[in-house]
């Protein structure tokens, strides 16, 4: 009965999970039409905001490619079936927005310096969709694991995620100290380890704890279900 119950949450789960990070694809797209709207009024060069047009254009494709696959592309009437596999593909294209920008933000501080004051449009195109969604997976219940393999595989995965935000951190923090009267300082690589290490250290342990808190919130839905289900 447990199990049937795990496993029955898992689905609803990442139903409800899916149909959320569609609703972030919208609003993370939304935020880079803005962020170059934006830099168009400011005239600033085009390499400026190829980042938004690279994750826009990348998501765009994939969503038309894989809702012809499944011939739902053109369908303006769908079924429950339909619509989760609608909402599956729009999580996809989000998780490849996010991925775009996290990644293109480090490169920008190379590509583009003279204009890293545009740098924090990036923190809000993916913070504000992040933050969304671990509020609501959090007080919804559907920040857990599952499975002990897909535990493993998780942790493994956020270290992997934390080392790179950390680093990227770290990089943007400490970069100027690292080149300072055009000469290179190398005390600067203190500046760039410490900021990543103090950004990413609390930040996988505040994440790690947030896991606990819905996988208990998770466990009791598990539980609170369980008469109505016997009866």
């Amino acid at each position: 009965m447990w199990k049937n119950q795990k496993h029955l949450l898992d689905e609803r789960i990442e139903k409800e999970s899916n149909r959320l990070s569609a609703k972030m694809f919208y609003l993370i797209s939304i935020l880079m039409v803005a962020s170059i709207i934006a830099k168009l009024y400011y005239k600033v060069p085009l390499y400026v905001y190829t980042l938004e047009l690279i994750s826009l254009a990348v998501s765009g494709i994939f969503c038309i490619v894989s809702e012809w696959k499944h011939g739902i592309l053109l369908l303006t009437k769908k079924d429950e079936a339909l619509l989760s596999i609608h909402h599956k593909i729009l999580a996809k294209a989000f998780t490849l927005s996010f991925e775009i920008i996290i990644t293109g933000e480090l490169l920008f501080l190379f590509v583009a310096k003279e204009y890293i004051k545009w740098l924090g449009l990036y923190l809000v195109i993916w913070g504000v969709p992040a933050l969304l969604i671990t509020y609501f997976s959090i007080k919804n219940g559907w920040f857990i694991w599952g499975t002990e393999k897909k535990e493993k595989d998780g942790k493994k995965e956020l270290k992997k995620r934390t080392a790179m935000g950390a680093l990227f951190f770290g990089v943007f923090m400490g970069f100027p100290m690292l080149f300072r009267g055009g000469m290179f300082h190398p005390e600067g690589l203190l500046w760039i380890f410490g900021m990543a290490a103090g950004w990413g250290i609390p930040f996988y342990l505040i994440f790690t704890g947030m896991m606990k808190i819905a996988e208990r919130r998770a466990d009791k839905n598990i539980v609170g279900k369980e008469p109505a289900d016997e009866e």
